[in-house]
């Protein structure tokens, strides 16, 4: 059973491991990325540029949380250390072919990204349609090198990036820029322009480790939580960057929905045995960070991964 206990005094060892973990296993998450964009490269100095800032190659910028937490899932499930390295790099080339996407005037017509002249602007808007098309492909030929689970990884992927998932989410936000009210099924469509990376992430990490159904359930609902809270998050940040702002009642009140939806997160993760229960805690510890959930606002939620620290 979960118990949710007061947040004083909060145990800081779960964002230590985190932070360890991140240090430990992250760079070679970087250097994928970099041998993806040797491989994809073009005989075109312009093109290698724009694609090495549309993945942030050497920027520090980007957060790389859904890398991050492939590996601690797979970790959490008893992968081989280097089982979903390939998987962990797909998800982010994913990540950042929809960024390249949504950039694009026909969308949100961004200027810049991470500070940087956006894709459509460096290269046209063909030549960035095509790159992310080409970041796609290179995220799938990824998961074609994990060393299991190669089938459910393609149908899980396929699920996150089509009509179900992404594609059909930023359907849906078109249609709310057009002033259009979602309720219903269009609504929980419209979230999963943003959970259903989450959710594949989680669960990838799971699938090249063999994990049981039970623990793959887990994963997706840890990250379908995850991924709504992060958008929670990330609407506040566009309104900061648009000058737009949010009034403090809204700012907090969006503050306790992220903390009540990272808590669930970790819920789901507390119910089952994990192969290697301390990872699993670091998923829960991610989810608060990833989400910026208020130190004040954080609970401690109780879970195997509390014997394995003893």
């Amino acid at each position: 059973m979960t118990t949710v206990l007061p947040p004083a005094p909060r145990d800081l060892a779960p964002e230590r491991a985190l932070a360890a973990f991140a240090a430990e296993r992250l760079p070679a998450v970087e250097e994928g990325l970099a041998d993806a964009v040797a491989e994809m490269s073009l005989p075109a100095p312009a093109v290698r540029t724009a694609l090495r800032d549309a993945l942030d190659i050497g920027g520090g910028q980007a957060h790389r949380w859904r890398p991050l937490v492939v590996l601690a899932a797979a970790d959490a499930c008893g992968a081989d250390r280097a089982a979903a390295l390939d998987v962990a790099v797909a998800v982010e080339l994913t990540h950042t072919a929809s960024l390249v996407l949504d950039d694009l005037p026909c969308m949100d017509d961004a200027q810049l990204r991470r500070g940087r002249a956006t894709t459509h602007r460096q290269l046209g808007e063909a030549r960035a349609i095509l790159l992310a098309v080409g970041l796609l492909g290179r995220a799938v030929d990824g998961l074609g090198r994990a060393p299991s689970g190669n089938a459910a990884l393609a149908r899980g992927w396929g699920e996150a990036v089509g009509v179900p998932g992404m594609a059909g989410g930023q359907a849906m936000d078109l249609e709310v820029r057009a002033g259009r009210a979602l309720r219903g099924a269009p609504r929980r469509l419209y979230r999963r322009k943003t959970t259903a990376l989450a959710v594949f992430a989680a669960q990838a990490g799971g699938l090249v480790a063999d994990a049981p159904p039970a623990l793959l359930a887990a994963l997706a609902r840890y990250g379908d939580y995850l991924g709504w809270a992060y958008q929670l998050q990330d609407d506040v940040d566009d309104l900061a960057e648009d000058g737009a702002g949010a009034g403090m009642g809204s700012m907090e009140l969006a503050a306790r929905r992220r903390a009540r939806l990272t808590r669930r997160a970790a819920r789901a993760l507390a119910r089952e045995r994990w192969h290697r229960p301390a990872s699993a805690g670091l998923l829960a510890a991610a989810a608060w960070r990833i989400a910026r959930v208020p130190e004040e606002l954080r609970s401690h939620v109780e879970g195997p991964w509390e014997t394995a620290r003893c």
